[in-house]
């Protein structure tokens, strides 16, 4: 599988994941998560780029285990 497949799976995985996290422990306080949009915002973005990051070595490693 190329990089950029990698990659893009990796974005989603990692923003999916904190941004989930980030509504789930905003509902969890007792709120709603429309008045936390900014920081579940910037969770997810955060996310994102360490799966986009993560991504591409964690590719590379499941290649080579099928190796």
């Amino acid at each position: 599988m190329s990089t950029i497949r990698w990659t893009i799976k990796g974005m989603m995985a990692g923003g999916g994941v904190f941004l989930t996290i980030g509504i789930v422990k905003s509902v969890y306080s007792g709120g709603p998560f429309l008045p936390y949009l900014n920081p579940i915002g910037l969770m997810t973005v955060i996310g994102a780029t360490v799966g986009g990051l993560v991504g591409p070595l964690v590719g590379k490693a499941v290649e080579n285990i099928r190796n």
